[in-house]
C-alpha cells in the first residue's frame, strides 16, 4: 500500500511540475513582443480651413497663412508655409518600411497670394540693423508647387526603447508665381512595417516610461504592445549624482534632503566610471538607467571634472552666411540611444552620426543637468541653495513673483524690442502659429522690464540687482549678453547679490552659458557664492532671435518651457527643458532650431519641481495598507490602501514590499478611490508594507503607516485553505522543489 501511495505521489509530483513548467512558458510568452505586420499602421490628420491676413514687412506686402497645430519649417527666403509635425509610436520589433501620405478633400483658397518668405536668424549679440527678410527669387518665379511633396520624414527616434516615427506633414500647397493657395482638410498616413528582430536594450517595461510615451506620441494605443513585467525590484534610485573623489561628500546633504522627499538618489564618481572618456561616462549612464532605473542625472563638476561632449552644429545667419561652432551640451549624457560620432571625425553631433548614418538620438532618456562645481566651497554653494528651495512652503509669498526683462534689439520691426516676444510668455500665446501656455498672471505678481517701455528706453543695471534682492521666483530674459555679461550684469555684480531668495533664470542671451570657456556668468550665479539662482537655462552660443518676426529659434525654445511647466504640468526642471526640445523636433532642420536643441544646457539640479504658488496641495497621506498579515511564500495576495486629494487631482501610488522592492507610480486613479495592488514574496521571514501617493502635478506624500506580513510555511497557516485538496498539492510541491 506504501509503495502504491509512493507512485501516486512521484506521478503527481511529475504532472504537477509539467503543469508548473507549462505555465511559466505562457507567462514568458505572454511578454514577448507581438506585432501583426499584415497590418499596417494607418493614421489619419484632419485640417480646419488656414487663416491668411495682409502684413506690412519693411514697407512690402505680403499675406500670411497660419493653419491650426502647424509650423513654419522652411528655409530662409522660401515661402513662410506651415507644416504639421507628427510623432508616431512604431510597433516593437518593427520598422517603417514605406511611409505614404494621401491627401483628401482639397480646398482652393484662391489666386494672387504672395506668401511672406522665411525669416532670418539673427544672433541676440548682433548690433546689424534693418535686415529684412527676402524672397527667395528662384523659387518665387517657380511654377512649381511648394512644398510639393506632402511629407518628410524627419527621422526615426528612440525613447526608453520605444520607437517613434517623426514626419512633417505639408496640408498648404502653394504655387508662388501664379499666387495659387489650396489645402487638404485631410492627410492620410500609411506606414508599411516590416519585422525587426532587434530588442532595444533600453526598453525597461516600467509603468511611467510607457505613460510618459504616451504622452508624447499621436497613436499612444500601440504602447500597449510594449508591455512587459516592470524590473520592479531593480528600481532603486531615482537620482544618480555623478562628480569625483575629492568632491562626493560635498553632495551627501543633496542627498539625504532627496531622499527624505521621495526621491531616492545615490552618489557615485569618476572611480567607479573608470575613465573620464565621453563613452564610458555615457556607458556608466546606461548602467545606471537600466540597472538601478534612473531617470535624473546630475552631473557634479564644471568642464574639466566631468568633461560635456563638445558637439558641432551648422546654421545660417541673417544674411545666409554659415555659422559653424563646436559646444559643450549634455544632451549627449540624456539622451542614451546609439552613437555621437558614426564616422569617427571630429565633428561630434552632425545629423548623420546616429545609428547607421541617421539622426542623433534626440529623445531623452534620463533628464541631465549640471552643477558646474570646480571645489567643495562651490559645492557647499550649490548644495546649499538646492536644499534652501526644496525647503521652500509652496505659500512664500515670494515665489508669486515672476519677472520679464526684455532689452532693445536693433532695428528689426516687430523684433525690435525684447518685449514683444517676452509678452508672449504672460498668460500663454498663438503668436506665430502655434500655441503655448505661459506664466499666468492671476497666479503671479508680473513685473516687466523693458526696454520698450522704460523712460529713455534703457533701463540701468540697478533695476534689476533690486529686483533680486527684493525676491524674485522667476527672470525670463531676452537681450544682449556675452561670457561674462547677462542682463545687464557682469560677474562681479552677481557675486555681490545677497538675496535670500533663490531665482530660477531663463535667458535667450548669447553665450552666458559657454561653461567650456572658463567661469560663464551661468557659473557665478548657480555655484560661485550662496546667493543669486538656484538654477537656470542658459546658451552654450549665440541665442537666435528673428529679423521683423517674433517667431525666433531661441524663443521657441523659452516658450515651450514653460508650457511644458504650466500647460503639460511637467514641473521637473530637467524634464522640462527636454519637452521643450522634443516639440522642435519636427523642424530641427529649420535655420538655428539644431543649434539652440544642442546648447540650452540645465544649470541645476533636474529632478527639483518648480514651486507653484497657484496652491496645488499634496494628497493626503495613504491609509495604512490592508491586507493578511499571515501569507505563505509564492502566492499572490491582495493589498488595499486609498488617499484623498484636497484638489480632487488625480493619484498615482507606489508601493515598497519591505523586500526591497519598490513598484513604479501605477495609476492614475480618482481622489479616494479604493486602490489595489498584488504582490507574492519568494523567501520566508518578516515584511513591512508602506505604500505613498502623488498627484498628477507631482506633489508627493510620505510612506503610510506600515502593515507587517509574516511569510512562513506553517501547516496551521491560512486554515482556510485546509481543506482544498489542489492547495495542499501546491504546498507540497513548492516543500519539494523549492
Amino acid at each position: 500500500m506504501e509503495k502504491r501511495f509512493n507512485f501516486f505521489y512521484k506521478k503527481w509530483q511529475s504532472i504537477i511540475l509539467v503543469i508548473f513548467l507549462i505555465i511559466t512558458s505562457f507567462s514568458t510568452i505572454s511578454l514577448a513582443y507581438t506585432v501583426d505586420f499584415e497590418d499596417n499602421l494607418h493614421l489619419s490628420y484632419n485640417f480646419e480651413s488656414p487663416k491668411i491676413q495682409s502684413v506690412d514687412i519693411a514697407g512690402k506686402s505680403y499675406d500670411r497663412i497660419t493653419l491650426s497645430t502647424c509650423l513654419p519649417a522652411g528655409v530662409i527666403g522660401e515661402p513662410l508655409v506651415p507644416s504639421k509635425g507628427v510623432y508616431i509610436l512604431l510597433p516593437p520589433k518593427s520598422k517603417a518600411l514605406e511611409i505614404k501620405v494621401i491627401a483628401s478633400e482639397k480646398q482652393d483658397l484662391g489666386t494672387g497670394f504672395y506668401i511672406e518668405p522665411m525669416g532670418k536668424p539673427i544672433p541676440i549679440s548682433s548690433v546689424k540693423n534693418n535686415i529684412i527678410p527676402t524672397p527667395d527669387e528662384e523659387i518665387y518665379n517657380s511654377n512649381e508647387l511648394y512644398p510639393g511633396k506632402l511629407h518628410k520624414k524627419v527621422g526615426v527616434y528612440n525613447f526608453r526603447g520605444y520607437q517613434i516615427l517623426v514626419l512633417l506633414l505639408h496640408p498648404i500647397q502653394y504655387t508662388p508665381l501664379s499666387g495659387e493657395l489650396f489645402y487638404y482638410k485631410n492627410l492620410n498616413v500609411e506606414i508599411e512595417l516590416i519585422n525587426n528582430e532587434e530588442s532595444n536594450y533600453l526598453f525597461r517595461g516600467f509603468e511611467r516610461d510607457r505613460l510618459e510615451v504616451i504622452n508624447k506620441v499621436d497613436n499612444p494605443e500601440i504602447a500597449i504592445k510594449y508591455e512587459a513585467e516592470s524590473k520592479g525590484s531593480m528600481e532603486e534610485y531615482e537620482l544618480l549624482i555623478l562628480t569625483n573623489d575629492s568632491l562626493k561628500d560635498g553632495f551627501n546633504s543633496l542627498k539625504e534632503i532627496h531622499d527624505i522627499s521621495g526621491t531616492p538618489t545615490i552618489i557615485k564618481t569618476l572611480s567607479d566610471v573608470g575613465s573620464t572618456d565621453l563613452e564610458d561616462i555615457r556607458n556608466y549612464i546606461r548602467d545606471a538607467y537600466n540597472n538601478w532605473g534612473i531617470d535624473y542625472v546630475l552631473i557634479g563638476g564644471d568642464n574639466d571634472i566631468i568633461p560635456a561632449p563638445i558637439l558641432w552644429v551648422y546654421g545660417l545667419d541673417e544674411e545666409t552666411w554659415p555659422y559653424e561652432s563646436f559646444m559643450p551640451s549634455d544632451l549627449y549624457y540624456s539622451c542614451l540611444d546609439g552613437p555621437y560620432n558614426y564616422d569617427s571625425d571630429n565633428k561630434w553631433g552632425e545629423p548623420t552620426d546616429g545609428e547607421d548614418g541617421g539622426d542623433v538620438d534626440l529623445f531623452a532618456d534620463v533628464y541631465v543637468g549640471r552643477a558646474c562645481v570646480g571645489d567643495l566651497s562651490e559645492v557647499n554653494n550649490f548644495v546649499t541653495k538646492t536644499i534652501t528651495y526644496l525647503s521652500r512652503d509652496p505659500e512664500d509669498e515670494y515665489l508669486s513673483n515672476a519677472c520679464f526683462v526684455g532689452e532693445y534689439l536693433g532695428e528689426h520691426g516687430i523684433a525690435a524690442w525684447g518685449g514683444n516676444y517676452l509678452d508672449q510668455l504672460i498668460n500663454g500665446s498663438s503668436a506665430d502659429g502655434y500655441t503655448t501656455v505661459g506664466i499666468n498672471s492671476s497666479d503671479y505678481n508680473i513685473d516687466t522690464l523693458y526696454d520698450r517701455d522704460y523712460p529713455g528706453n534703457y533701463w540701468p543695471p540697478s533695476e534689476i540687482i533690486d529686483r533680486i534682492e527684493n525676491g524674485v521666483h522667476f527672470i525670463n530674459h531676452l537681450g544682449h549678453a556675452s561670457y561674462d555679461y547677462n542682463m545687464r550684469l557682469i560677474n562681479y555684480d552677481v557675486d555681490s547679490l545677497t538675496n535670500n531668495d533663490l531665482c530660477f533664470i531663463y535667458s535667450q542671451g548669447c553665450n552666458s552659458g559657454g561653461f567650456d570657456e572658463e567661469d560663464c556668468i551661468a557659473e557665478h550665479f548657480t555655484v560661485k557664492t550662496s546667493y543669486g539662482a538656484f538654477a537656470g537655462i542658459w546658451n552654450a552660443r549665440y541665442g537666435f532671435f528673428w529679423s521683423h518676426s517674433t517667431d525666433g529659434d531661441s524663443q521657441r525654445f523659452q516658450r515651450e518651457f514653460w508650457d511644458a511647466v504650466y500647460g503639460e504640468e511637467i514641473p521637473e526642471l530637467g524634464k522640462a527643458n527636454h519637452d521643450s526640445k522634443e516639440d522642435n523636433i519636427p523642424i530641427i532642420g529649420r535655420s538655428m532650431i539644431r543649434w539652440c536643441y544642442y546648447q540650452t544646457n540645465l544649470f541645476g539640479d533636474p529632478s527639483i519641481n518648480i514651486l507653484d504658488p497657484s496652491s496645488n496641495t499634496a494628497p493626503d497621506q495613504p491609509n495604512k495598507p490592508n491586507g493578511p498579515s499571515n501569507a505563505i511564500p509564492f502566492l499572490k495576495y491582495t493589498f488595499e490602501s486609498s488617499t484623498t486629494d484636497p484638489d480632487e487631482d488625480q493619484l498615482f501610488y507606489k508601493w515598497d514590499w519591505g523586500n526591497g522592492e519598490i513598484t513604479d507610480w501605477i495609476g492614475p486613479y480618482n481622489s479616494g478611490d479604493l486602490v489595489e495592488e498584488k504582490h507574492k514574496w519568494a523567501e520566508k521571514g518578516t515584511y513591512e508594507i508602506k505604500v505613498k501617493a502623488k498627484d498628477e502635478l507631482g506633489a508627493e506624500t510620505g510612506w503610510s503607516d506600515p502593515l507587517t506580513v509574516k511569510i512562513s510555511f506553517s501547516r496551521y497557516h491560512n486554515r482556510q485553505y485546509s481543506n482544498f485538496k489542489l492547495f495542499n498539492i501546491l504546498h507540497i510541491f513548492f516543500h519539494q522543489f523549492f
